[in-house]
Order: structure tokens, then C-alpha cells, then sequence
């Protein structure tokens, strides 16, 4: 890689972290399963994968699964990814870029007016690495180191929950 090939890189790696974000608000699992090569060495800590081993690559059809399953149950999400910073040494191009995800669950969700309590929100910074596949930039390695997290924490086990109460969120 030569300096040269940054701005394209910058530009490549930004919409493959929009897409990402877009897809898990939209709730478009197809469209986030397309950010990632095949398999995927993911490390989102205990919180968010706790059976996770990240120097073991997973199916990313089971990975995309496993956030169906987290975070599924919300009303609402906005996940907003910011400050990426490209970085060409080491194994692999990689992309550095904070977080800021809000999670919803409605009172009533025909209202989409949310208290203090109705909202989780988790904040950290991702560190994605890529491999080109085809001619897309896919993510093969993915790290989350979440840095601190506020509002009503308990909402992430009753979107859970849901996922498996409701017949009609079938998981991917």
C-alpha cells in the first residue's frame, strides 16, 4: 500500500462503516452481513459476545446472527461512527473510528418519544481491518473497545428477549 492509495482506502472504509451502521438501524442484516468477508476474528469484549474467543474466526452468518439477536429487540438504534483515521502498517489496512450507538425501546411504540429510561447508549471505538475481496473492501477483523455506557443498560436483556418472544423476527 503507498500513501497515495489512502483517500481511496479513506473513502472505501468510511462507506463500508456507513453501510454497517445504516444496516444495523435499518435492521437490513443482509446489508450488514455484507460488510464482512466470510469469516471474521471478532472482539466486542464479554459484554456483547461472551462465548467469543477473538483469535478464532466465526462463520460471519453466525456473527451477523449474534447481533440480530443483541440488539434486534430495539424499537430503534442509531449507531454513529465518526473520526476514522486509516492505518496502512501492520498486517492488514486498517480503520480506527469512535462510536456513539444509542439504543431504543419506546413506552409505547406507536409514539416515538423516549425517556431516560427507554434509551441505552454505548460508546467506544472501533478498529476494523480489511482484506479486498473482489473489488469491495470487506472487514475480516474486527475490534470494539467500548469505553463507558449510560442510560438504562437493562434494555439490551428485554430486546433479547423479544428477539425470541416474537414469532415474527425470524434471525437470519
Amino acid at each position: 500500500m503507498s500513501s497515495e492509495e489512502l483517500p481511496a482506502l479513506s473513502q472505501a472504509f468510511i462507506a463500508n462503516y456507513n453501510r454497517y451502521a445504516e444496516g444495523l438501524d435499518s435492521k437490513n442484516w443482509g446489508q450488514v452481513r455484507s460488510c464482512f468477508a466470510d469469516e471474521v476474528y471478532i472482539d466486542y469484549g464479554v459484554i456483547v459476545d461472551p462465548d467469543g474467543d477473538p483469535g478464532i474466526a466465526k462463520k460471519s452468518d453466525d456473527w451477523v446472527r449474534q447481533l440480530q439477536h443483541n440488539i434486534g429487540g430495539f424499537d430503534k438504534t442509531r449507531h454513529t461512527i465518526s473520526n476514522h483515521r486509516v492505518l496502512l502498517g501492520g498486517e492488514s489496512p486498517s480503520c480506527r473510528a469512535y462510536l456513539v450507538a444509542d439504543h431504543v425501546m419506546f413506552p409505547d411504540p406507536t409514539l416515538p418519544i423516549a425517556g431516560a429510561v427507554d434509551i441505552a447508549t454505548v460508546i467506544g471505538e472501533y478498529t476494523n481491518h480489511y482484506r479486498l475481496i473482489g473489488k469491495q473492501w470487506k472487514i475480516y477483523k474486527s475490534k470494539l473497545d467500548i469505553h463507558w455506557s449510560t442510560g438504562n443498560i437493562e434494555l439490551f436483556a428485554k430486546a433479547v428477549g423479544k428477539v425470541h418472544s416474537d414469532p415474527e423476527m425470524t434471525l437470519i
